[in-house]
Order: structure tokens, then sequence, then C-alpha cells
């Protein structure tokens, strides 16, 4: 601060004003400086000062530090304004897939400056990714235990059978346990949390389904099934266009509960920014819960 006034008002005197400052305070100052950096850096004459060679080049890059000190001090207000910064959020592939585009979408039209990234991962993937400080926050269908993460229940999800409307069962609005596992299924491959919960509360019952294809993504669960290749177990939350549409027909599984949490996982020692408080902000009014973690004290 002190050597750019000397070198902008090519005075002591000039420069000691401007501080408010004693002369001597300034003059001491700067022989510190030039003592430091082992070079002169005023050449005095008369009552005038200009820089040396060493001078101008410890000014030019004084000057590059305050506009650099300016633009971070820029950049950190848009980030508190929410003009910019990035947002990335790790998914399960139901979450992913079908729950959060409509989310993000509302996100970056309210905040459009800001990067929004979703990586899409089996729970466990997506745990790892939390822990590891790779995203700012997970979502999945699966309990989660881990010692640096937290795990918090925020919306109920309810799995149902699906099947083709030319099923002989389309017209039904539920079947038995046993009906379901003497039928041809098509389930997600292993690491799915839609698949261990299916086969789980089926196993209770001592009954396990007869697997007749197995596939990497629920899209490809559901157009097996419409294609008559099988029936299946499948989030209500992945189905609701089919429904809709009329293209599926979902059946309850009868004395089997097959609900489930979705639910937030974040580090325990990782305090939320503004733009991932935002977030959860708009995804406690869209999907009407009320979240620990921004809601604390």
């Amino acid at each position: 601060m002190t050597f750019r006034a000397v070198a902008r008002q090519r005075s002591f005197g000039r420069a000691a004003e401007e501080l408010f400052l004693s002369q001597p305070a300034v003059s001491a100052q700067i022989r510190a400086l030039e003592a430091y950096y082992g070079v002169k850096l005023f050449d005095r004459l008369g009552k005038r000062v200009f820089l040396t060679p060493a001078g101008e080049v410890l000014y030019e890059h004084a000057q590059r530090m305050i506009t650099l000190a300016e633009e971070a001090d820029q950049a950190l207000e848009e980030l508190k304004g929410l003009k910019r910064g990035r947002l990335t959020v790790g998914a399960s592939l139901l979450v992913g897939s079908y729950m959060l585009p409509v989310l993000l979408g509302e996100f970056r039209r309210r905040h459009p400056g800001v990067e929004v990234a979703l990586c899409i991962r089996y729970a466990p993937g997506v745990a790892r990714l939390v822990a590891e400080n790779l995203v700012d926050l997970g979502l999945v269908g699966s309990p989660i235990e881990h010692p640096s993460l937290a795990v918090e229940p925020i919306l109920a999800d309810e799995l149902v059978v699906i099947v083709s409307t030319h099923h002989r069962w389309a017209s039904r609005e539920s079947i038995t346990p046993a009906e379901f596992c003497a039928e041809p299924a098509v389930l997600s491959e292993e690491g799915s949390s839609t698949r261990r919960v299916a086969l789980e509360r089926l196993g209770l019952l001592g009954l396990a389904p007869r697997i007749a294809l197995e596939v990497g993504h629920t899209e490809a669960v559901k157009r097996a099934v419409e294609a008559g290749l099988g029936i299946s177990i499948i989030s209500k939350h992945a189905v609701r266009t089919e429904m809709d549409t009329g293209r599926l027909k979902a059946l309850r599984l009868e004395g089997v509960d097959l609900h489930r949490h979705i639910n937030l996982i974040y580090h325990r020692d990782k305090t939320p920014s503004d733009l991932t408080s935002a977030f959860l902000s708009l995804l406690q009014e869209k999907w009407h819960c009320r979240l620990r973690l921004i809601n604390r004290g």
C-alpha cells in the first residue's frame, strides 16, 4: 500500500498525506522494503521520486496483485449471491434418472450463472464420492453406513410390481408373493438398491424370484416388461409416465412391505456452502420435507 502510494504520488510527503502517516514513517517503510528485496526502488531527485527499473517491476506486479484481489472479492460476492459457482450432486440410478432432473432444471432456472453436475452411481459409489469430497452431497435409495457420513431419510419411496398391459394380470390390483415368484422376472443387475430391497423382502418369506433376465438400467427393465419378457419390481417414481400412458400396469404385492426411503447423505465435517444450502432449500420446497442439515439450531 505504501509503495504504491509513493509510486503514484511521486512524493513521500503526498503519499504520507494520502495514507494519514508521517513522512518519516513512509520513508522507513520504503527503506525496509528495499532492504527486504536488496534493491533500490526509488531515485530521489530533488523533491520528487521516480521508480528505478527494479521499482517498475515491483509496481507492475503489485498492480496485478491488487487486480487479482479485487477479482477475488468480486467472485466471492457473486458466489455468496448465487450468481456463480458449481454444484455437484451424486445420486443413485433411480434418483438421478427420474427424480432429480426436474429439480436441477428448476435450480438452474433460478440461478442461471451456476454450473450443475450430476454423478450417477450405485449407492455405495455415491457414498464414496461424498466421503472423498468429490461431490457436495448425495441422494440414494439405500441406507448407508460410513463413519464420515451422515444419513438423513427425506422421502418415502414405494416399490410396485409392474406387468405389461397385455399380461393376464393387467386387470388385477395385486398379486401374492408366490404368484410373483412363479413368473419369469426381469431384474436390475447386482448393485441395484431396488433389486436388493425386493430380494430381501421376498427372502423374509422364504421366497426367491425366478430371474429370467438381468439388465443394467431401469429403462431396460421397463422396456423388457413392456415387451412381455417378464414382470418386475420397480420404484413407483420410475414408472409414473408408463402408468399414466397405459403402457405398464402397477400392482401391489400382497403382504409385503415394499416401502423404503430416499436418503440424503453428506459429510459430517463439511459445512454446506451457500450454493448447497440453496439447492437443499429448493429440495425441501419441492419434495415437502424438512432437512436437519440446513435447519439446525
